[in-house]
């Protein structure tokens, strides 16, 4: 039951949460001026389209709270949305596990809000397909979204831990999102794909209903995406979006069916600690990025 002191308490905490995320701002810019479009700047895990139109919710109710247009961008790859963020063009980003913990780290970026439920990389198979375990798919091939995504790295040692060698037992195939991993199978192309299990949730439902999930990596547990502001933004206007956003999610319809489809059970705070465990994705991406450069050089 709600009692009048947690009725209290909740704002108090959220005020106290807004402030921190306000002090961790030093020497920020102007910020955005009255009327001037807001970028909410989303990792392109899924197609521009999917992702447009999943966030448009948010996206409405942001327009009214702030009074001011609102826009949802992407990238077309993963190195391009970072180097993006590098050079802190974007204002507001909700990055994916590995460039927010780099965003952060390399450039600044104040980590604001995160899913309560976090994603876990699944193994799935075209839904008339026999059931498999993963250590039956010995040469055959495994689809992966884009070699910089965190479940493409994890794909490796959840295959590894299920008795199949990555480099030899399988031929790996990356694609440039979930969905396209996923439609890899669907198109007869490759026996399963290993994706995000947040990322399925959003596809549109005639992707999710030709597939089934025969595997579940738990070690692999992980924010899907991490909400983050630039260290450019003034602390009053990060103040404003992180209230209007958890305003969102929590206290209308809109925002639980956005947040539900999403898969994500709510936002809550998020925190630089909370990225520190993300480190080592955040060094293979870094690493990625300079094995395909050399690649490229050489051709």
């Amino acid at each position: 039951m709600t009692t009048a002191r947690n009725c209290l308490v909740r704002p108090i905490l959220l005020a106290l949460f807004l402030l921190s995320v306000a002090d961790a701002h030093a020497e920020p810019g102007p910020g955005l001026q009255p009327g001037e479009p807001l970028e909410l700047a989303v990792a392109p895990f899924l197609p521009a389209a999917t992702l447009v139109q999943n966030y448009q919710p948010l996206r409405n109710f942001l327009e009214q709270r702030l009074q001011r247009p609102v826009i949802i961008v992407s990238a077309p790859n993963y190195e391009t949305y970072y180097r993006r963020i590098l050079r802190r063009e974007q204002p507001v980003i909700i990055a994916v596990a590995n460039i927010a913990y780099l965003a952060q780290a390399e450039s600044g970026y104040v980590p604001i809000l995160k899913p309560a439920v976090y994603t876990r990389p699944v193994l799935v198979i075209a839904k008339t397909a026999k059931s498999f375990r993963a250590s039956e798919f010995r040469g055959q091939s495994i689809a992966l979204p884009d070699r910089f995504a965190i479940v493409a790295m994890q794909a490796e040692q959840m295959l590894r831990e299920s008795g199949l060698d990555p480099e030899k037992d399988v031929r790996l195939t990356h694609k440039p999102t979930h969905s396209a991993a996923v439609n890899h199978v669907l198109a007869g192309e490759a026996a399963a794909a290993i994706v995000s299990d947040r990322a399925l949730l959003q596809m549109p439902a005639a992707t999710q209903a030709g597939v089934r999930v025969i595997q579940t990596w738990e070690k692999g547990a992980a924010p899907g995406v991490v909400y983050l502001a630039s260290p450019d933004l003034p602390r009053q206007q990060v103040a404003q979006l992180t209230q209007a956003i958890l305003t969102f999610v929590r206290e209308t319809p809109e925002g639980r069916e956005f947040i539900n489809k999403l898969g994500y059970g709510s936002l809550v705070p998020a925190t630089k600690q909370d990225l520190e465990p993300l480190a080592p994705y955040g060094e293979m991406f870094k690493e990625a990025i300079v094995r395909l450069n050399e690649k490229e050089k050489s051709e």
